[in-house]
């Protein structure tokens, strides 16, 4: 059966993460407006390059952040896409 699942994605499929994901939970802070405001979220997978976050409100995030997560340093970031409760980011 995982033999034949293989072959159900096309060739022509192309993963255009530029670095691989790693999952995790970590709990981080989404801090913007130069320090003053910030909200917390769920890092749930992570790369060199971009996070998967589940902010607590989703609608006020804004475009650009500092992620500052629990047990790493901070990164600026900037909102690829969003979907549902969840979103994509990349590092700048």
């Amino acid at each position: 059966m995982a033999a034949a699942l293989a072959h159900a994605v096309p060739e022509t499929f192309e993963d255009r993460r530029q670095s691989r994901r790693r999952r995790s939970l970590l709990g981080a802070r989404i801090v913007y407006r130069d320090g003053y405001c910030s909200m917390g979220c769920l890092i749930l997978d992570i790369s060199d390059t971009g996070a998967l976050l589940k902010p607590d409100d989703i609608f006020g995030c804004p475009k650009t952040f500092t992620l500052t997560p629990r047990l790493a340093p901070p990164r600026k970031c900037e909102i690829a896409w969003r979907k549902g409760e969840k979103l994509g980011v990349r590092f700048i």
